[in-house]
């Protein structure tokens, strides 16, 4: 019994640790949006700034709603070059994101996905 007790409470310390983690991610993704994707897109639901762009870039919480969306396609989609000066709309720019700042940037924008 002790040792099932013991298990449980290192279970529900890593639980709460993962969790504590995932929550310091979205924070984090929620940072490098707020300084690199609000340029051209609504990265929270009230922004303290609208987007530069005359034609703004879908906001974060289009993008989240969309059923297709997963934290491994935005941070493919992140992570890839999309950039063609010519193109009107503006297309996205490489970003140049660290691999784990992409993560954290996808996991925010899944956190924003309202339940359906």
């Amino acid at each position: 019994l002790a040792f099932t007790i013991a298990t449980l409470g290192v279970a529900a310390g890593l639980a709460h640790s993962a969790a504590a983690a995932s929550a310091s991610s979205i924070a984090a993704g929620r940072e490098i949006a707020m300084n690199v994707c609000s340029a051209c897109h609504a990265v929270s639901e009230h922004p303290e700034f609208p987007p530069l762009l005359d034609q703004p870039a879908p906001s974060f919480q289009v993008i989240a709603d969309r059923p297709a969306t997963t934290a491994a396609s935005l941070r493919r989609y992140v992570t890839t070059t999309h950039w063609d000066e010519t193109s009107i709309p503006m297309t996205m720019p490489n970003l140049m994101l660290q691999s784990d700042q992409a993560d954290q940037v996808a996991r925010y924008i899944i956190s924003l996905r309202k339940v359906k």
